[in-house]
């Protein structure tokens, strides 16, 4: 497993080249319906109306010193308005987590996944700074079978986690 919050800021190399490109990572953008990082968002530097994506698929592999890319041209211009069909991190952290008959699970704070194939393994979760000192931070892990849906700013699963 692998902390999505690992991901931000690290640069984004091209095989080909073998040095860091001037893209690094700036967020994730998470296809809800098949529960997978779709793409990560690259920052450039400039504000621009158009943004650059990395499609997850397109990722040789992930490590703690960046993200392998075959070539730059991997690297996609889409216009802003696209991203509505997905879902950013910052959608994500801080949602509620409930289960299906309204226990409370707590806040999202990170959002573990498979490197492999971008599939979310599992949720760590807040009950509060005061309880996180004390206890620690909770992890959900998230089966192969489960169903869950991203519902706006709730997740509900639909199975009981013991």
């Amino acid at each position: 497993m692998f902390r999505v919050s690992d991901l931000l800021d690290l640069p984004i190399i091209p095989m080909m080249e073998g040095k860091s490109s001037k893209y690094s990572v700036k967020s994730i953008l998470i296809d809800g319906f098949s529960n997978k990082i779709a793409a990560i968002i690259c920052k450039e530097g400039a504000l621009k109306k158009s943004i650059r994506i990395l499609h997850y698929n397109k990722i040789i592999s992930i490590d703690t010193n960046g993200i392998i890319i075959s070539n730059i041209e991997s690297i996609e211009k889409i216009p802003i308005k696209s991203l509505s069909n997905y879902l950013q991190l910052d959608a994500i952290t801080n949602s509620i987590v409930k289960s299906s008959d309204g226990n409370l699970y707590g806040m999202i704070t990170d959002i573990y996944i498979n490197l492999l194939n971008g599939k979310i393994t599992g949720y760590e979760l807040s009950e509060g700074y005061l309880d996180d000192i004390v206890n620690g931070r909770r992890i959900i892990n998230i089966p192969d079978t489960l169903n869950d849906a991203l519902i706006n700013k709730e997740i509900i699963l639909h199975e009981r986690l013991n």
